[in-house]
């Protein structure tokens, strides 16, 4: 059936018809994708993946709907302030043609890469099943999402069978880097017959210009959304107002098209009746934002202008976090009241659970809520904060409680959400929150805030920062009970100096003790405080000590879940049986730290380095040199994220691959490795037994002959960083400021690449890397290069 047959409740009846969908957008989201199997990392919002609700009185507009029918621009772009009616002609275009809608509306919180990603994913897949491996790379991204998430993504962009409109609304609010390259990624990968939608206020950043040059993308603007005067006066008429075609006109020009001003101008006049009042009307923001207080709210009563001006603080709402806003009992006859009389209220989903108000009306009530009750802001979003906290939505509970000025509360909240966050793999929304913070002061006056980002940096690579922020811990005079129930920051900060052993592996282990035996019983960092115990006992040597030891961290980490203590206890009893020549336990150390990371993709997974490595001595020792291999090039992708920030780490996971590197007659592959390692030893000498081993390898390396192996194993940490952005469509210039280094640096580097790969050319280098596993197939195979490589 067309889809210019169908109503919108009869899509939304489909809808309801696919399994694992729900048309309710609860507090903790709903959405799920088809299968178990492939789902995201976090709830969804089912309102954010749903056709938007068209009101019966908005005019059609016809002639704009079919150009965007017969078009065959893959990339479409609807630029425009608000109230042009950007989602009206898109949810218009999608009831009238034949082909698959998918849809995301944006809002600040997607500012996160695997966030956005995610929701992308979830849309195409109710277009066409999407492999659960596509949303186990996104939710793994880690510091890079070219390494596997966007290949995975694109590569299931392109091979959709199905032809259909992406749609993806307001994506003016994305800021971040990477959201905004993703973009541009995907764009390259719409199959013929289907069309990407990037609507929003504004350009900001979008590489439109690149897709001008490369051709394929319609532009339309607020000069083509603007109201022709045929389409004001139905506007008006069906908004109830009685004026002549002249008349209509007329206040068109003063409009200039503008459809939200000309609606305001209707339901001014339908409170007067009086015509002569529509002189006064011009179509400038701010005089309509004058215009809308002083002749539309003076006409409604006192209980109504509160109600509407203090809601104003939510994005979303709900009857139930109105009720907790306001502290009253009637917030769902209101919001039904409001959306009946018109009042710039669009419900979110289809049983009316949710709603939000018209972005320009929103504003309105928001300066006149700082006009009329300034006192009462930062109450209202304290509620606010206070409901999202106790329903689990700690996203919008941090804005709300950054947006009331409560410095305590952001930082308790950020305490209790960033784990949870962290894990689910919204890497970028745990720092944008821990940015906030990012102040010595701050930082020593919180002390959970500090203790988190030292991890979250210590495990990005960040040496200087994860440093920084252990150092404001170190100076903290907190006195109190820590977020886990421990009863002082002591074991917190014990923790933080293991995990970095900057005073070497003797101190490591008695800092890792003291914080497993004060930490509270339920406490997150247990699980990795037992493991940093276990390591330092194989760096001390003991052996004995340390299986024990890594044993129980193992069993902590099966509890509460600690992927990350999980994976290095499992792998480092992996590696103790093999010196044993246990293969069978290897065998079941191994697959247990798998299993940590069973849903997620290992190649993003810092931790998963030392894993691989384990699995990759595993099967040398089975004669499956293949395999081997296969682990050595997925652990490749996770060198440049070894740094000193981590050393006992990087020194050992480095080490252990440099041994297979050894036993597949790869001095070469060994020889690079054995460099970083010295590096990091330079830095951080007192590791243990790890010097010891290093000078053992490196006479083994000295000892065999360097025959050359033809699998590009001598590529340097730095290239191996460099590699995953070839892939892109980022200039030379470009790939050196998210690299922060300079362009001839990475003019340089690319040049060894190439070299080392026996490519004479970008697009040959890219090509042998897809051939030897050193980046995923996707990104690389199907990718439109809009820009010269340099």
């Amino acid at each position: 059936m067309s889809r210019a047959h169908r109503t919108q409740a009869d899509r939304h009846r489909q809808t309801r018809g696919r399994p694992g969908r729900s048309d309710a957008s609860p507090p903790a989201g709903g959405a799920r994708p088809r299968t178990a199997a492939a789902a995201p990392s976090f709830e969804l919002l089912e309102s954010k993946l749903a056709l938007p609700k068209l009101r019966e009185e908005l005019v059609c507009r016809t002639a704009l709907v079919e150009l965007l029918k017969s078009t065959d621009a893959r990339i479409v772009s609807l630029v425009a302030p608000a109230g042009y009616g950007k989602t009206t002609l898109l949810t218009q275009w999608a009831l009238h043609d034949a082909r698959a809608d998918a849809w995301v509306t944006i809002d600040r919180r997607d500012d996160d890469p695997v966030v956005l990603l995610t929701y992308i994913a979830a849309a195409l897949d109710r277009v066409e099943a999407i492999e659960p491996s596509v949303y186990e790379a996104v939710a793994s991204a880690g510091p890079s999402i070219w390494t596997t998430a966007l290949p995975r993504l694109g590569a299931a962009l392109a091979a959709t069978r199905e032809p259909f409109v992406l749609v993806l609304d307001d994506v003016d609010e994305l800021r971040d880097r990477d959201c905004l390259d993703a973009l541009t990624v995907l764009a390259g990968h719409v199959p013929a017959g289907s069309q990407l939608v990037l609507s929003g206020r504004g350009e900001a950043q979008l590489r439109l210009p690149r897709l001008r040059v490369a051709g394929g993308l319609l532009e339309i603007g607020s000069t083509e959304l603007a109201l022709s005067d045929a389409e004001a006066h139905t506007l008006l008429t069906r908004a109830g107002v009685e004026l002549t075609a002249a008349e209509a006109g007329e206040l068109n020009v003063r409009a200039e098209g503008w459809a939200a001003g000309l609606y305001l101008a209707a339901l001014s006049l339908g409170n007067s009746g009086d015509p002569a009042r529509l002189t006064t009307f011009a179509g400038d923001d701010r005089l309509v934002i004058d215009y809308l207080r002083s002749e539309h709210l003076s006409g409604l009563s006192r209980k109504l202008v509160q109600f509407l001006t203090r809601t104003s603080v939510l994005e979303h709402m709900s009857a139930a976090v109105c009720d907790a806003v306001l502290e009253r009992g009637d917030s769902a006859q209101a919001l039904e009241a409001l959306e009946r009389a018109n009042l710039f209220v669009v419900p979110l989903d289809t049983n009316r659970g949710w709603y939000r108000y018209h972005h320009l009306f929103r504003e309105m009530l928001r300066t006149e809520l700082e006009r009329r009750e300034p006192e009462q802001v930062a109450a209202l979003h304290r509620r606010a904060a206070a409901w999202y906290t106790g329903n689990g939505r700690f996203d919008s509970a941090i804005d709300h409680a950054s947006a009331a000025g409560d410095v305590d509360e952001v930082a308790r909240l950020v305490g209790l959400a960033s784990f949870p966050t962290f894990r689910s793999g919204r890497v970028a929304t745990v720092e944008r929150w821990l940015d906030a913070f990012d102040d010595p002061e701050l930082l020593a006056r919180y002390p959970a805030v500090a203790t988190f980002g030292a991890y979250v940096h210590a495990l990005r690579g960040r040496a200087r920062a994860a440093e920084r922020w252990a150092d404001a811990l170190e100076r903290s005079t907190y006195e109190g009970e820590m977020p886990d129930g421990s009863a002082s920051i002591r074991p917190w900060v014990a923790m933080v100096r293991a995990l970095l052993c900057r005073r070497g592996v003797d101190r490591m282990r008695e800092d890792a003790e003291q914080a497993v035996a004060e930490l509270a019983a339920g406490s997150p960092w247990r699980a990795p405080a037992a493991m940093f115990a276990g390591v330092a006992a194989r760096l001390q040597g003991n052996l004995d000590q340390a299986g024990a030891l890594l044993e129980a961290a193992a069993g902590a980490a099966a509890e509460s879940g600690a992927r990350y203590a999980g994976v290095v206890a499992h792998a480092e009893l992996a590696l103790l049986a093999l010196e044993r020549g246990d293969v069978d336990e290897a065998e079941r150390q191994v697959a247990a730290g798998g299993g940590f990371v069973e849903d997620r993709s290992f190649v993003d997974y810092a931790p998963s380095a030392i894993l691989l490595a384990a699995r990759a001595r595993l099967e040398v020792r089975r004669g499956s040199t293949e395999r081997a291999r296969e682990n050595l090039v997925l652990a490749q992708r996770l060198r440049p994220q070894l740094t000193t920030a981590l050393s006992w780490f990087s020194v050992q996971a480095r080490l252990e691959l440099a041994r297979v590197h050894l036993a597949l007659g790869d001095p070469a592959g060994a020889r690079a490795l054995h460099l970083e390692v010295r590096d990091v030893l330079r830095a951080r000498p007192d590791l243990g037994t790890m010097a010891t081993e290093a000078a053992v390898v490196g006479r083994q390396i000295s000892a065999v002959a360097d025959p050359s192996t033809g699998w590009a194993s001598t590529l340097t940490a730095a290239e191996l960083r460099l590699l995953p952005l070839l892939t892109t469509h980022l200039s030379f210039r470009e790939i050196a400021e998210r690299l922060f280094v300079s362009r001839n640096t990475v003019k340089t580097q690319a040049i060894s690449v190439y070299r080392k790969l026996d490519a004479s050319s970008r697009s040959e280098a890219i090509a042998r890397a897809v051939e030897l596993g050193l980046v995923d197939d996707g990104v690389s195979s199907r990718h439109r290069d809009f820009t010269p490589a340099g």
